[in-house]
């Protein structure tokens, strides 16, 4: 059996260890698009505020994609998927076949279409730890954010973005 997962945080994570509970030898693949050993996607704000370090927010120990016996395919595109044929088609013209297959992609966040936004030059959303590097370097002392969104995601960015900036401004 060949199992083909699309993703490579938690969901991903938890299925490679409920394959390997019940197939000790089927081949399992996995997909990211993200460069980086699987994380903790709500670290990056702890990441961003200095508590913490790439290397401490990894999901999972640094061989266990070694352990659980999985090829691993990070900053790989997933790019369209035949189910018919049981083919995954990646952006650097690879396929691959598959019997099972699992998209664990997770969610992407958008920018809203609010008059003005599209003119501000810096930019910047708050899912992943690119987003977190991004916005570490765009951030100054004198800096002046304008988060939009409050719920946990929000939150935890303007968290990182008091504890680098030593203040945080509440407009009610």
């Amino acid at each position: 059996m060949k199992y083909v997962l699309i993703g490579n945080s938690a969901a991903a994570v938890g299925c490679i260890e409920g394959i390997r509970q019940q197939d000790k030898n089927g081949e399992i693949v996995v997909v990211a698009d993200e460069p980086y050993h699987t994380y903790s996607r709500p670290a990056i704000s702890y990441l961003l505020c200095g508590r913490t370090t790439e290397e401490r927010m990894k999901y999972r120990p640094s061989d266990f994609y070694k352990k659980m016996d999985c090829t691993v395919m990070l900053g790989k595109k997933a790019t369209k998927i035949e189910p018919q044929k049981k083919w995954l088609f990646l952006e650097d013209g690879t396929i691959i076949e598959y019997n099972k297959l699992l998209v664990a992609t997770g969610s992407r966040p958008f920018i809203p279409e609010i008059g003005g936004l599209a003119e501000v030059r810096k930019r910047h959303t708050f899912m992943s730890l690119d987003d977190a590097k991004a916005l570490d370097a765009a951030l100054k002392a004198d800096s002046r954010v304008l988060i939009m969104g409050a719920g946990l995601i929000g939150l935890k960015c303007a968290e990182g973005i008091a504890h680098k900036a030593g203040r945080i401004d509440v407009v009610d």
